[in-house]
């Protein structure tokens, strides 16, 4: 085979695996991929930075629901793709890592632009295909559920003709799932129902589980579950806090977990405080979300759950989340220019628009002080990291209604390069809201370790122009209404004392209602 014709079948198996766009980090050793791919009709976006252009192809995942491949060249400009490969791993999203090498026979040589590729992604790949013009019968097997890599070795003169001879095509062989565990009918006693990320084609299945089993829910908001009016008389909203106490005073006796692991602090003490209360996890992927040993099984298996419970302090609690919420609501009012202030009047004034949230506090704030009304929330929770994710929303926009972002400052300072990507996107409204608190100010209440917060003075102004973007700073309530309907840079710059009271109060109010 030439380079043109091995090119010609790594673009065979993006089209037998449904792929139909490709993102190009171009470079010379990539050229004869990127020369063969003009003949082709995929969709393509091309980015020069390729840590962005890798999470950017995540967000399209998640918006178009195929799979996406991105292509590098070689060395260093792999390494760039691994966070995305962790985050697609544990998403469970079809990522194609197509990397250009150099023959191999200069690995181990210290050549430049030569490194160990073949391997470097480990567990966060299904599977690694090292292929080079002398491959014959190339198989790939592929489940779409996990990235997979397919690291490309090509030799000068780069960019040649077709060869004469006939070229077999490669073969592409969808794995199907290992079949979920099933169970017969379980018991959970007094449950409470977490329900973390889902999509479309599993709240069906859930909402009539909760509706079935009449119990206690706490639904992050991405489970697109809390705008739903029908399950209001099972939520839980005031905070989280709530959730521990019950269990301290066995309120609660187990777990049912659906969807994505949970991002509430409570999640976390199920490792240690409260392990002795049984988990039961149902979700689409492999993971418990606990060190402790468990059993995950697909979400078409909450049907054969038996919930037992005791009535009798149902109103009890349900008079403590609304007692707690109406303190909520007092103190926002009472500290309008505090962090959860903020993101209450933002909540509002999207009213069921969708958001994307990025990871850290923006997600929690969403969760204790949004009002619940977005039709659509997502975020990344595979590996809860803080990278990419400007990037991800970008791709994720191109076929959502995905109107506001909301994105804390340490995370959009990790995402710089990410608005380069805006001038080849479809033209919609795109709003990026970054909740500048001037560091990681989640770690303040924490670690109480100012080494932790990353202080910094930072304001995005001269980021949104060297972009072309529109900026707007928002320091109090009544600024709200002047955001506007173009896209923009919003920075919400919250009062430090304002959000430090409130959560004075609020903590106080937390440990005096139960």
């Amino acid at each position: 085979m030439s380079n043109f014709d091995l090119s010609l079948q790594v673009f065979e198996f993006l089209k037998a695996s449904g792929t139909k766009t490709v993102v190009v980090c171009a470079g010379a050793r990539n050229a004869p991929l990127v020369m063969a791919l003009q003949k082709e009709n995929f969709k393509i976006y091309s980015y020069f930075e390729e840590r962005s252009a890798a999470f950017f192809a995540l967000g399209l995942i998640q918006s178009k629901q195929d799979p996406v491949a991105i292509i590098t060249t070689s060395g260093t400009a792999v390494a760039e793709l691994l966070p995305a490969a962790i985050e697609a791993n544990y998403q469970g999203l079809p990522l194609i890592l197509i990397t250009a090498d150099r023959p191999k026979n200069f690995r181990g040589s210290g050549a430049p632009q030569t490194i160990e590729q073949v391997g470097l992604f480990s567990q966060y790949v299904e599977a690694t295909h090292d292929l080079d013009v002398y491959s014959e019968n190339i198989r790939i097997f592929w489940s779409l559920t996990k990235p997979i890599h397919l690291n490309i070795c090509f030799d000068e003169p780069l960019v040649d003709e077709p060869s004469q001879r006939q070229v077999q095509k490669v073969q592409f062989h969808r794995i199907k799932n290992l079949e979920a565990k099933t169970l017969g009918e379980i018991e959970a006693t007094n449950p409470l129902i977490v329900v973390g990320s889902l999509d479309s084609s599993q709240t069906v299945a859930v909402i009539e589980f909760i509706l079935k089993s009449k119990t206690r829910v706490f639904a992050e908001s991405t489970s697109q579950l809390r705008a739903l009016k029908i399950l209001k008389p099972y939520l839980l909203e005031s905070t989280d806090e709530l959730i521990a106490a019950l269990f301290r005073m066995q309120k609660f006796q187990s777990v049912i977990r659906i969807g994505g692991i949970p991002t509430l602090r409570f999640w976390r003490d199920l490792e240690k405080e409260f392990n002795a209360f049984p988990v039961f996890h149902f979700t689409k992927l492999k993971y418990s979300g606990l060190a402790r040993a468990s059993s995950v099984f697909a979400i078409t298996e909450l049907e054969k759950v038996k919930v037992v419970k005791d009535e009798s302090g149902v109103a009890e609690i349900i008079q403590w989340d609304q007692n707690l919420q109406l303190k909520k609501t007092e103190l926002i009012k009472k500290f309008p220019l505090s962090e959860p202030a903020f993101v209450s009047h933002l909540s509002r004034q999207m009213g069921q628009q969708s958001v994307y949230l990025g990871n850290s506090l923006p997600i929690r704030h969403w969760d204790q002080f949004s009002h619940g009304e977005s039709q659509l929330v997502y975020a990344n929770r595979g590996a809860n990291g803080i990278d990419g994710q400007i990037s991800t929303y970008l791709g994720w926009s191109e076929s959502l209604a995905a109107y506001f972002f909301l994105v804390g400052d340490l995370t959009a300072l990790y995402d710089l390069a990410s608005l380069g990507l805006t001038a080849q996107l479809a033209p919609q409204v795109r709003k990026i809201i970054i909740i500048n608190n001037f560091g990681g100010q989640i770690f303040s209440r924490i670690l109480k370790n100012d080494l932790f917060i990353n202080a910094h003075k930072t304001q995005f102004k001269h980021w949104a122009a060297m972009w072309g973007w529109n900026y707007m700073q928002v320091l109090s309530e009544k600024d709200f209404s002047s955001m506007g309907q173009e896209s923009a840079i919003i920075e919400l710059v919250p009062d430090a004392a304002q959000t430090k009271m409130f959560y004075k109060e609020w903590d106080e109010a937390c440990r005096k209602a139960l």
